[in-house]
């Protein structure tokens, strides 16, 4: 009896918890604590089917990537629509706040959303990290190949398109593991990335494969700078965006001289397995995020350039008259 004392009072007060919530609170307290059963039961059916749980993991993960972790949250505003009232909450993060809406009918959740705000100067950092990249390839060649990075460039729009359905399958269809969802991102990335750049990058000189690599690095610090401009940004993005930058063009930079040499297939397999790794590690972070887990994303990038561009490079520079290189 004294041994089942302790669990029965917490129980309780479990209970009166949350017999204490309203709907809108329920959402907020799941939302910071990252616990999707403290608002299910206040979920209406359509809601439950539209927002799983897997589908809340998810998309929590992914501000906790911008954010950092929520630390807390306060109502702005109470909106009344067709029926429905509409909670504004502000939530305080660890790396800046931003807005979600919670709309509500009948004591039910029948919506949860972000409400974007635009932050022209938050775009400002994805983009100087791919302006920073463009400039060391550019001062080092002294070349400009503006067709080579456009291409790359409009590479990144059909990946942008299907990348992300394609690798939000296993949550459609339940499947809530983080050590599945973390593989399967990262593999879902190469394999639409790598063959791409591959294809549209293997006929070319090296200084011109480069500019697509370039290219696609530029696109993505666009699509980020969108992104940043709406919900988040730090200067921690110029460095990634930099490292992404070099990634892509020295791996753009490998696939031309590997075709070249008759093992492009081989040095493809190779980026492919690397780039899974980077993203891997990159979903991990969304899924756990600390310092360590961002450096080592950080890490395989730079050793990935640094193993490529400084034998590459070269040759690009003198490509009437290049050279073997030994590997």
């Amino acid at each position: 009896m004294k041994r089942l004392l302790p669990a029965l009072l917490v129980s309780l007060l479990l209970i009166g918890y949350a017999s204490a919530l309203t709907p809108e609170k329920a959402m907020m307290e799941a939302w910071k604590t990252g616990n999707y059963s403290i608002v299910e039961p206040y979920l209406s059916p359509e809601m439950k089917r539209a927002f799983s749980e897997a589908m809340f993991n998810s998309i929590r993960s992914e501000l906790v990537r911008l954010y950092g972790p929520v630390k807390g949250y306060e109502l702005e505003k109470t909106e009344e629509k067709g029926g429905y009232r509409i909670y504004f909450y502000r939530v305080t993060a660890e790396k800046g706040s931003y807005t979600v809406s919670v709309t509500v009918k009948d004591g039910k959740v029948e919506g949860f959303h972000l409400v974007p705000r635009f932050n022209p100067e938050k775009a400002v950092y994805p983009l100087l990290g791919s302006l920073l990249g463009l400039l060391l390839i550019w001062a080092y060649l002294r070349r400009f190949h503006a067709g080579e990075l456009i291409l790359g460039a409009v590479l990144l729009i059909p990946v942008l398109l299907f990348q992300p359905l394609v690798q939000k399958l296993p949550e459609l269809l339940g499947m809530s593991s983080t050590a599945f969802f973390v593989v399967w991102t990262g593999l879902i990335a190469a394999l639409f990335q790598e063959p791409l750049k591959y294809y549209f990058s293997r006929n070319k000189t090296l200084g011109k494969a480069l500019y697509v690599g370039v290219g696609f690095g530029v696109g993505e610090a666009v699509y980020a700078a969108v992104l940043s401009s709406l919900f988040a940004g730090s200067p921690v993005s110029i460095i990634e965006r930099t490292l992404a930058l070099l990634f892509h063009a020295s791996t753009t930079a490998l696939f031309a001289y590997s075709y070249r040499k008759g093992w492009g297939r081989k040095a493809l397999l190779a980026m492919v397995l690397v780039h899974w790794l980077t993203d891997s590690i990159a979903a991990y972070w969304h899924t756990s995020p600390s310092r360590e887990v961002l450096l080592a994303g950080y890490a395989v990038m730079l050793l990935t350039a640094l193993a490529i561009l400084p034998k590459l490079l070269p040759l690009a520079k003198t490509e009437n008259e290049e050279p073997e290189v030994r590997w």
